[in-house]
């Protein structure tokens, strides 16, 4: 495949996905930079369902509000939508010229029958009946076209080294350090955790903290590679000053430790269990 990174891709402007549903354009929208705007997660903020199509015209407002809000500012914004209508891709376009800023579009290219069997694959509420994706698919634009339409660059996302976009900014970002907090614990739990510098001892560790109430973790992997876990902060079982701590596998842990009611016997405490012949070992 050819390294085709065009440089607008990295400049203020307005990126349009076009393609029917199930092409893939999530996908791509993901390794493109700027904000992504797509209408069914706009759907889902006001009704809670992306497939809700009586709150779209609640999600357009919405959406147009951002787009004009990106646009104005000169941010790099991704439409992530079909996009098949000319009407539509008007609109977007008139958008452009009033901000002067390059209008690009992205098309991907997917069979038919492969943007039909996806449908199956998604919730019920969000599958596009397959009359309707035909339509999608055969209004799709070729990139002369668009140019032709006012759009100042057009693509096929096939080929572009998208995967080598994505590489690189992944590589450049480096780990993402809530990742295994994130997994293991949820996405609000996450969003209230502060890691703390890597001790002496090499635990990743933390602290969940709301509201001036906080929880202590840390990622025991001192021991058994087969049996790494996360331990929560906890009084010790014997009564030193401690400090100890106790396996948790998932909120339902926290929430025990929150509440005073720790598996004692799986508890381990630093000073305690760190005396010469003392019998105790982790559970």
């Amino acid at each position: 495949m050819p390294d085709r990174q065009p440089s607008v891709l990295d400049e203020p402007a307005l990126l349009v996905l076009v393609g029917p549903a199930g092409a893939g354009k999530s996908r791509v929208a993901r390794a493109l930079p700027g904000h992504r705007l797509e209408l069914d997660a706009i759907r889902a903020l006001v009704s809670g369902c992306g497939g809700d199509q009586s709150a779209t015209g609640a999600a357009v407002t919405v959406f147009d509000l951002a787009l004009e809000g990106c646009l104005s500012r000169h941010r790099q914004v991704v439409v992530d939508a079909t996009s098949t209508e000319p009407r539509i891709r008007a609109g977007l376009l008139a958008r452009a010229r009033t901000h002067q800023v390059p209008a690009v579009a992205i098309v991907v290219r997917t069979p038919l029958a492969a943007c039909q069997a996806r449908q199956h694959n998604r919730p019920a509420a969000r599958q596009v009946p397959a009359g309707v994706v035909a339509v999608q698919h055969a209004h799709t634009p070729t990139t002369g076209q668009l140019l032709a339409e006012g759009f100042t660059h057009a693509f096929y996302a096939d080929e572009l080294d998208l995967m080598r976009r994505m590489l690189r900014h992944s590589a450049a970002a480096g780990p993402d350090l809530l990742a295994d907090v994130r997994r293991d614990f949820g996405d609000d739990l996450a969003a209230v955790f502060t890691r703390h510098p890597t001790t002496a001892a090499d635990f990743t560790s933390g602290t969940f903290a709301v509201a001036g109430q906080e929880l202590d973790i840390r990622w025991n992997d001192d021991g058994d590679p087969y049996d790494h876990h996360w331990q929560a902060l906890v009084p010790c079982p014997e009564g030193c000053p401690g400090p100890a701590w106790n396996r948790v596998t998932g909120p339902g842990g926290l929430l025990a430790v929150h509440q005073g009611h720790p598996l004692d016997d799986e508890a381990r405490c630093d000073r305690c269990d760190d005396r010469p012949g003392h019998g105790r070992t982790e559970g």
